[in-house]
């Protein structure tokens, strides 16, 4: 497909079909109204705190990879889990081969086996939800991550530009997934 230029968010939707799928979780401590985020050491993303997760591969389900990510970046294996949101991401002018629109399945998980410990990809922290350090965070999370750690769902698309800056978005809550 030809890289679309200058184009809003419907246009991504309607001509990016098949985005890649990839898990994003959070684990959430309700009882100390905390959350883990991790801080991403390499590749995509790097030096911005996020939620663990990653990339679903080949003849895999969206809960396998989701279990294998968290035992892989965090060395926590996951007992009670919830689908909470469903976020396409878009970038401008992405380069094809690099495959950045994705569609993230994003969990909460309320129990779990294990410490959060870093590994080389992540380095994990706590963080009261009541003070989220957005600022440190991808710029679409405080549009959306307060509101699932109070228990909504949604279905949201974002657009960024080169500079990885939000020029457009759609948020929708829905039901159930």
């Amino acid at each position: 497909m030809a890289e679309l230029k200058d184009q809003n968010l419907k246009h991504y939707i309607e001509n990016y079909v098949n985005l890649r799928n990839v898990t994003l979780c959070y684990l959430f401590d309700k009882k100390a109204d905390r959350v883990l985020l991790a801080m991403k050491k390499r590749g995509f993303g790097a030096g911005k705190l996020n939620g663990v997760g990653g990339k679903v591969e080949k003849a895999e389900s969206i809960e396998d990879a989701l279990l294998r990510e968290t035992r892989e970046e965090i060395n926590v294996n996951l007992k009670k889990f919830e689908k909470v949101a469903v976020i396409n991401f878009y970038f401008k002018n992405n380069p094809i081969e690099k495959d950045f629109n994705q569609k993230a399945h994003v969990f909460i998980a309320y129990e779990w086996e294990g410490e959060p410990a870093e590994s080389e990809e992540m380095a994990p922290q706590w963080v009261n939800t009541k003070g989220l350090p957005f600022e440190n965070m991808w710029s679409d999370d405080i549009y959306w991550l307060p509101n699932i750690l109070s228990g909504k769902k949604l279905i949201a698309s974002f657009l960024f530009d080169n500079e990885n800056n939000i020029v457009d978005m759609d948020i929708k809550e829905v039901k159930s997934f």
